[in-house]
């Protein structure tokens, strides 16, 4: 896991991109379009779905869960995530 930090520093590091005839590094983030961009949101998007979303799940406070691509639709019953 170490290594694939340090190989997405890496990568991030050097992610530019053209606007107007401007190069620009963006301070964070990966710029649209970028080669990198769709493998970083589902690394990203899996790891929230690990710690947050399996557990509703499992508890029965999410009935239904999908997502396709950065897409997602959640039913989930509203009297199990009440909180008065």
């Amino acid at each position: 896991m170490h290594q694939i930090c340090t190989l997405l520093r890496i990568i991030l590091q050097q992610n530019y991109f053209i606007f107007q005839e401007q190069i620009y590094q963006p301070d964070k983030g990966v710029a649209m379009g970028s080669p990198i961009s769709g493998t970083i949101d589902e690394i990203f998007l899996q790891h929230l779905e690990h710690i947050y979303i399996r557990p509703l799940i499992e508890t029965k406070h999410i009935l239904f869960y999908t997502r396709y691509i950065d897409d997602i639709l959640i039913i989930y019953d509203t009297e199990a995530t009440d909180h008065d």
